[in-house]
């Protein structure tokens, strides 16, 4: 995959430098409940690229189907809706199974476990890329 623009501007920046590090403006964003952290760091991305629009965001999550229940992949289907160029990194591709007897997915962990590994199973097709390391 090509680096994106911002990526590519960064490391050739931090070459000519000693840093290790870039601080970024980006905004901070609350989360609203227990579970929406990563809707909150979604928001987040957004609106430091200038591309958040509440109502489109929320009418994203209705289209894409997102709940309560929100696994990282769900985001990387997020940030492609959003045409924000990206590469989805994770230790398990689908779902890790050591989350079943976890009280916050232990409920639905089965159908949920279905509809994250059908994500995975579609991402290439959907453009959504994701290695795992």
């Amino acid at each position: 995959m090509p680096r994106s623009g911002l990526f590519f501007a960064l490391s050739h920046y931090l070459a000519r430098t000693n840093w290790d590090f870039v601080q970024l403006p980006v905004p901070i964003i609350q989360q609203l409940y227990h579970w929406d952290c990563g809707l909150a760091c979604s928001r987040m991305v957004l609106r430091y690229l200038g591309q958040l629009d509440d109502g489109e965001f929320e009418s994203a999550l209705q289209e894409l189907r997102l709940t309560r229940s929100i696994w990282t992949i769900d985001l990387a289907y997020l940030m492609r809706h959003f045409g924000v160029r990206h590469r989805f990194c994770t230790q398990t591709l689908g779902v890790d199974k050591g989350y079943k007897n976890q009280s916050f997915y232990r409920k639905h962990f089965d159908t949920e476990e279905t509809r994250v590994n059908q994500l995975f199973a579609e991402a290439k097709a959907c453009k959504v890329l994701h290695q795992c390391q």
